[in-house]
């Protein structure tokens, strides 16, 4: 009778020790609301702060920093283009690709009248500064 005992009392630890190592054990952060990945084909000001994944072309040959291009036409910058990745860029150009990052939104400030002409981006979604990932997933 005792050989029993033990073995429940055994095993009732084992399970203990088990939901106690799935329960607290797990050192990840949990995902903020504002860190929730979304899947999207379009972007909208409701999106901007999370980490989203979009897919689209990829376009890198233009003097512009590189983005993609979403099915609806819609561009997202994915960040400030790297000499280092200028080969990689140029094989990817006009590929589907899939970008996740922290969408941002950048609003162009009024144009200021003045003796000579000054260049200002226009309004545009793109991805934060050390967030973007990329990769090619089609032809």
């Amino acid at each position: 009778m005792s050989g029993r005992l033990w073995k429940g009392l055994r095993a009732a630890s084992l399970w203990s020790i088990a939901i106690v190592v799935l329960a607290g054990g797990c050192k990840h952060r949990r995902a903020t609301p504002e860190e929730t990945t979304a899947v999207s084909h379009e972007v909208s000001q409701a999106l901007v702060g999370k980490q989203i994944t979009i897919r689209g072309k990829f376009a890198s040959l233009t003097k512009s920093d590189p983005y993609v291009v979403l099915d609806n036409g819609q561009d997202v910058w994915i960040g400030p283009r790297e000499t280092a990745m200028e080969e990689t860029y140029s094989r990817m150009d006009g590929k589907l690709v899939e970008a996740s990052g922290t969408l941002r939104f950048y609003h162009a400030p009024d144009a200021k009248p003045g003796p000579r002409a000054v260049q200002i981006p226009p309004d545009h979604f793109y991805f934060e500064a050390g967030s973007s990932q990329l990769r090619l997933i089609g032809r």
